[in-house]
């Protein structure tokens, strides 16, 4: 028996009644939990729903082909972020944001911490309604990027090694940036351009301890462009097209 504390990122219905769960937890990454009778408005219901963060105490078991399997014995609510449910917004932006983890694959992250971590108080934000929900979103679809494993080179040019200039030439498929002058491909379908200012702001998200994470205010100009960047980091790194997020934009 095992116990840990988990978020709740997707449901799936099992049989007529029982469902299985996808937890984002803190020492194993995502887990697919069987929840018996989970359906059906029963003891466990309110902490094994979307969106809860959880104490989850889990019988393992290993099937015929060596997996281990996990089921759950109890569970106890520790957040439920209720405001998500009330908003057709946030639960349209929560619902992205938790596909993208699903699809993640966090088990292999090297510090899940990182990710739970950034999860749970970019939701915090959300429910709560305090910050920009599209600065929220662009946060956590650059920094989940960089906390599994694929931060980009943003000290400075890859080749003299500038820290800035007017217009640095980021490349999402290389993961690095180079200034004007070394740049010999400005016109690569990779090619995001940062001035000054977004330079910054990308630095900042992918680079700053996280207590300062979520300290930071943009401008709608920035804010579009920022947009634009993430997003299309997020494509490239899926390759997919999220319908969660499509629901979202149509709001």
């Amino acid at each position: 028996m095992i116990t840990l504390k988990g978020l709740v990122i997707r449901e799936e219905p099992k049989g007529e009644s029982s469902k299985l769960i996808y937890a984002l937890t803190r020492e194993r990454g995502v887990l697919s939990i069987f929840v018996r009778g989970g359906m059906k408005s029963g003891k466990y219901a309110s902490a094994t729903q979307l969106y809860v963060y959880s104490e989850l105490c889990c019988e393992e078991k290993t099937n015929a082909r060596g997996e281990t399997q996990y089921y759950l014995n109890s569970a106890e609510p520790i957040n439920m972020f209720f405001e998500l449910r009330l908003d057709v917004y946030k639960s349209a932006l929560a619902a992205y944001l938790t596909e993208l983890l699903y699809y993640s694959r966090i088990e292999g992250a090297r510090d899940k911490n990182d990710v739970l971590r950034l999860t749970l108080n970019t939701l915090y934000y959300i429910n709560e309604g305090k910050k920009d929900r599209e600065l929220l979103k662009s946060i956590f679809e650059f920094r989940l990027i960089c906390d599994t494993g694929f931060r980009p080179n943003l000290i400075g040019c890859a080749k003299c090694y500038k820290y800035e200039d007017e217009i640095m030439y980021f490349n999402i498929r290389a993961g690095e940036m180079e200034c004007s002058s070394c740049c010999r491909n400005k016109e690569s379908l990779y090619g995001v351009l940062l001035d000054p200012k977004l330079l910054y702001i990308v630095r900042h998200i992918a680079l700053t301890d996280f207590e300062r994470l979520f300290a930071i205010k943009v401008s709608p100009k920035y804010q579009q462009q920022l947009t634009e960047f993430t997003e299309r980091i997020v494509r490239y790194y899926f390759s997919d097209k999220f319908e969660t997020l499509a629901f979202y934009r149509s709001l």
